[in-house]
């Protein structure tokens, strides 16, 4: 420790242009850092494998790789209700411009209705819903009537609860590729949401093309993993050893093309899985140098639906009521 000290300050003493405060919070940093275990994120950064866009390159170029997989999440999923039955015709599915990739807790059923007849569902444009839901058996006879009726359910057969969250994006992003949906763009969000439908496809028409390693929503640039076993966003330092995450799209707003798609869905079991998804695909993002861009249409905070004519999305929709008077008031 007394070595490390000296080492920054003949530093700060041969770079004297350098402020003085700037070197002892350098100092204060690394040893916060030494005492608690994690490793500086700007200079120490490896999750778990250096070469993971090469091994996706690979894959795409050759259809195998030789590095050894770090999980079988995506060999291993049971799919309870899958919606490519209904909407693919033998062995073609249908062309979308955009599919949107909707995780629902399995009891919200108003508010997949409200998505369905109001912005999920929207004449004269090739969008396509899908509702992702995890199990739990006293709910399951609802599910499968709703299946029935509306036949846009990609349910998995895990426990339906926070810590699946994660898994109602890997397993639909490992989904799209293997069924061969063919879309320009995917959006994957929340059930709380509501969309500005035919704005948010002439955004991604003028942002996104087909070819670009780019993902689009509300980003977060500066943040910590939780340390406190008493948060529900408690990461050890066994499942990712950083004092800072990479930056990466909040959950609800992640906006994409199907190349980023299949490249995440090969770099995924090669990957030490986190539970919280939307940092799980910015630490893929960052290791396949893909592109991660903020735009602020994509609203962090409820907004009335008569303020959202100019915006995106906005959350905190979470009922059956709130959507449709929302879209009553975005459609005024």
């Amino acid at each position: 420790m007394r070595c490390l000290e000296m080492l920054i300050g003949g530093l700060c003493y041969r770079f004297k242009k350098w402020p003085w405060i700037f070197c002892t919070l350098l100092v204060l940093l690394v040893l916060r850092r030494w005492s608690t275990g994690e490793k500086i994120y700007l200079i120490q950064f490896t999750y778990p494998l250096n070469n993971l866009i090469d091994v996706v390159d690979e894959i795409e170029t050759t259809g195998r790789t030789a590095e050894n997989p770090l999980n079988n999440v995506t060999k291993h999923y049971v799919i309870k209700k899958d919606p490519s039955t209904k909407f693919c015709r033998s062995e073609a599915c249908d062309s979308f411009d955009m599919v949107f990739i909707v995780k629902s807790f399995v009891g919200n059923f108003g508010q997949r209705v409200a998505i369905r007849n109001t912005w999920g569902s929207q004449k004269n444009l090739r969008v396509k819903t899908l509702f992702v839901l995890g199990y739990l058996e006293s709910f399951q006879p609802f599910v499968d009537f709703e299946y029935e009726q509306y036949g846009d359910i990609l349910q998995l057969g895990f426990k339906d609860t926070y810590d699946s969250l994660v898994y109602k994006t890997i397993i639909p992003i490992d989904w799209l590729v293997k069924r061969k949906i063919n879309t320009k763009y995917v959006h994957f969000l929340d059930d709380d949401r509501l969309v500005n439908t035919r704005r948010l496809l002439q955004f991604a028409n003028d942002n996104i093309g087909t070819t670009e390693k780019t993902i689009i929503g509300y980003k977060v640039m500066i943040s910590r993993p939780y340390r406190e076993k008493s948060s529900k966003w408690f990461t050890s330092l066994e499942e990712y050893p950083f004092d800072y995450w990479p930056q990466y799209i909040i959950g609800g707003t992640l906006l994409t093309n199907m190349k980023v798609v299949k490249s995440l869905a090969y770099s995924i079991p090669f990957t030490r899985i986190i539970r919280m998804e939307d940092v799980f695909i910015g630490i893929l993002s960052k290791l396949l140098k893909i592109n991660v861009v903020h735009n602020c249409g994509f609203m962090p905070y409820y907004t009335p639906g008569s303020e959202l004519k100019d915006k995106l999305s906005s959350p905190d929709y979470k009922s059956y009521h709130s959507i449709i008077d929302g879209w009553k008031q975005l459609q005024n």
